[in-house]
């Protein structure tokens, strides 16, 4: 090549030196905006905005991934938009009506079980049809070999039963206890406790403003602020081991005017004598609830027993073996109500 030739290419230094990329020129002020929409519309489920703004302020970013974020946050905008914008609904409006009947609604249910309950007159209509099936397997009155594996199950569904106290022996299935807080008066009563206050515990923490009552042939001491013991022996009364009837202990603790919300009784085999008596006296003296614990005796004994709450308008809502005790020792629980519970009507029959 002449000089001529090589003084002419050097003459052009662009074509002799690899020109600089320049990066095209990007208007911020529209990326801003967009940004800032961004971060507007995404408050409307999150109060801390997402700082993608920040890595768009660095100009080494190629044009290519600015676009890409650009194209992302577009993105994220119209799923956030959508998933602030659609409704959630928990419950549909039947649910809701069947959680929380109307004061007209439960008008049945509160007749029928003395204003304990309140439930839609759907939902009791179909607590009593399972009552009434259940009660006529009751009376079945099969026979086994462990007596209570096949009879007298439970007729009645507390929709929210608790269990206080401890688990195993001691503790007790309570129908719905959050209906005790309304009542100012609330009365507590357990016998036989033989030590164990877990119940009484329990009870407090759940309901501090019951009055909890403990009686045991044995003297112990209650845990503190929780229970008032009594020594005494639950009996007729009559037979000379020092028991003291079910009239003379309510009128001694001056309650003959009060109603007992709770009964937990485990005397050990003492029930058969001792229910008669209760409800020979005033059926204003009736507990709303009996929590106890049966012990295996003569079956005619037992039938019998459960024949006499049936009668005074009890309803079985929990049963458990107690393993700790014994394969025959059961744990039962039941539920007074209204007699007009117990009375089929004709959309009863059809229903069933």
């Amino acid at each position: 090549m002449d000089s001529s030739a090589t003084d002419d290419w050097k003459s052009h230094p662009p074509l002799m030196e690899k020109k600089k990329y320049q990066q095209p020129a990007i208007n911020k002020q529209i990326v801003s905006n967009i940004v800032i929409h961004f971060r507007y519309q995404h408050q409307c489920c999150s109060k801390k905005p997402i700082r993608l703004y920040q890595s768009m302020s660095t100009p080494s970013i190629p044009p290519t991934v600015q676009l890409g974020v650009i194209v992302l946050l577009c993105f994220l905008f119209m799923w956030t938009y959508q998933s602030c914008s659609q409704p959630k609904i928990l419950l549909s409006p039947i649910s809701l009506a069947t959680m929380v009947p109307t004061s007209t609604d439960c008008q049945q249910s509160l007749l029928e079980s003395d204003g304990f309950l309140c439930e839609p007159n759907a939902t009791w209509i179909e607590r009593k049809n399972v009552y009434f099936n259940q009660d006529e397997e009751n009376m079945m009155k099969y026979g086994d070999p462990i007596f209570f594996i096949s009879i007298w199950e439970p007729n009645f569904h507390c929709t929210h039963s608790r269990r206080i106290g401890k688990m195993g022996d001691g503790g007790k299935w309570v129908c719905d206890p959050y209906r005790l807080e309304s009542r100012d008066d609330c009365l507590v009563y357990s016998v036989g406790s033989n030590g164990d206050f877990s119940f009484e515990v329990d009870m407090k923490k759940f309901m501090p403003h019951c009055e909890i009552h403990t009686f045991d042939k044995n003297n112990f001491t209650c845990p503190n602020k929780t229970c008032t013991f009594h020594t005494v022996m639950f009996g007729d009364g009559i037979q000379p081991n020092g028991s003291k009837s079910w009239m003379t202990i309510i009128k001694s603790l001056n309650h003959t005017n009060r109603y007992i919300d709770i009964l937990k009784i485990d005397i050990e085999g003492g029930e058969y004598s001792f229910f008669p008596l209760v409800f020979n006296s005033s059926k204003s003296l009736f507990p709303r609830q009996i929590l106890i614990e049966l012990h295996p005796t003569n079956v005619t004994r037992v039938h019998s027993f459960f024949e006499l709450l049936r009668n005074n308008n009890y309803v079985i809502f929990s049963k458990e073996n107690n393993l700790y005790a014994g394969p025959f020792f059961f744990e039962y629980a039941f539920l007074k109500l209204n007699p007009r519970f117990f009375v089929r009507s004709t959309r009863n029959q059809t229903n069933k």
